[in-house]
């Protein structure tokens, strides 16, 4: 088993792990959120095992556009959120 234990030169990125709700997060329903948000310019993929999509953020995306959508998503329950790495710029444009 291999493990990291630094950062040689960060990507600027953020990760973000959705578990889809809505459609009891079929293929159809981590499609769609996986298409919404590539029109924020960002990139993602889903996993069918636990219903969920990985998100990744680049810096060049509009990153108070990219929180608004994840938090509506959140509060009309059609997904819950987990952030898993996220930058200084992903903090700073926080609309929490």
């Amino acid at each position: 088993m291999r493990w990291a234990d630094a950062v040689v030169r960060g990507s600027g990125n953020c990760s973000i792990r959705l578990i889809v709700l809505c459609e009891g997060g079929s293929g159809a329903a981590r499609q769609s959120v996986i298409n919404a948000f590539r029109e924020l310019g960002v990139d993602g993929e889903g996993f069918e095992r636990f219903r969920m999509v990985a998100l990744d953020v680049p810096p060049t995306a509009d990153l108070a556009k990219v929180q608004r959508l994840l938090n509506h998503g959140v509060v009309k329950e059609w997904w819950h959120m987990e952030k898993g790495c996220v930058t200084a710029e992903w903090r700073a444009a926080s609309s929490d």
